[in-house]
């Protein structure tokens, strides 16, 4: 009995996805700064500069991105799943065709930033993000949100 209880979890652990970024994507990351196509799910990229980053179809499943710079970065097709992009700044970033379900965006900069086509959905917090100024959304319209910071409200009786 016991002999099959231990096959079992042997057999299940080398069944179970492995729950990490992979080792050499990650050091061609830090290498070259730039990493299309490559597993850096999970990966730990909190405030690291990726300005300019080529990083387009890589998976960033649940990779902490928080304060981290993706401006002008290329991320087109990358599926961002469940990330944390907390206060990330993602201006004139390349989102076209990314997946960002439930992806934290809170007070992220996304100034300029091209949604087209992009996923969004589930706890994704696009409405908090810090500016939306000149973005253009999944649909392909320019971003604009009245209320934003720098942007003041026109009250009907102000006039």
């Amino acid at each position: 009995m016991l002999a099959k209880v231990a096959a079992s979890l042997c057999l299940l652990s080398f069944s179970l996805p492995t729950l990490a970024a992979n080792p050499a994507d990650l050091d061609q990351l830090r290498r070259t700064g730039n990493c299309p196509n490559c597993d850096l799910s999970y990966a730990r990229l909190r405030g690291r500069n990726l300005q300019g980053a080529d990083l387009r179809g890589a998976n960033l499943n649940a990779a902490n991105l928080r304060g981290a710079n993706l401006s002008r970065a290329n991320l087109t097709g990358a599926t961002l799943n469940n990330a944390d992009l907390t206060g990330a700044n993602l201006t004139n970033a390349n989102l076209t065709a990314a997946n960002l379900l439930m992806t934290r965006l809170d007070r992220a900069i996304l100034l300029g930033t091209q949604l087209v086509n992009a996923v969004l959905g589930g706890r994704d917090r696009l409405a908090r993000g810090r500016t939306f100024r000149d973005a253009t959304l999944p649909n392909g319209e320019k971003a604009f949100f009245p209320f934003e910071r720098g942007f003041a409200p026109h009250s009907p009786t102000s006039r």
